[in-house]
């Protein structure tokens, strides 16, 4: 998965860290805990102060809880429980639907990707 797709993710203005989620800077992969510190492979917790924390962390969309919470995020930004993520039947790509008609319109363009859908529509978020 890009580095740059996961680095959109984080600066959307809807994006948080959930706890579960993998981050990684990198080089390392932590767990992101629910205090605002990640807690690494062997169990050391990095602080968010020391410049090791979330704050300069990016998500891993590999990773099947990572993308779980991204979901989470659309559907709390969008304001919609009943979203989703489809693949296209041609195989041409990915698209996030929403089922509330009461709110805007969630974009479904085709992504190569369930994560890029998923990034792409937290980005379009009101």
């Amino acid at each position: 998965m890009s580095e740059e797709l996961a680095r959109r993710a984080v600066a959307c203005k809807h994006w948080r860290w959930m706890p579960g989620m993998l981050a990684t800077d990198g080089a390392r992969l932590y767990r992101a805990q629910d205090d605002g510190t990640a807690l690494d492979i062997g169990d050391t917790i990095v602080e968010r102060g020391w410049g090791f924390g979330l704050a300069n962390m990016f998500p891993d969309l590999t990773d099947p809880a990572t993308l779980g919470a991204l979901l989470a995020l659309v559907r709390e930004a969008w304001e919609d429980p009943c979203i989703c993520t489809a693949v296209d039947n041609t195989g041409a790509g990915w698209w996030v639907d929403g089922w509330t008609a009461a709110r805007p319109q969630v974009p479904s363009d085709l992504h190569p990707t369930e994560a890029a859908a998923l990034v792409a529509a937290l980005e379009a978020a009101p």
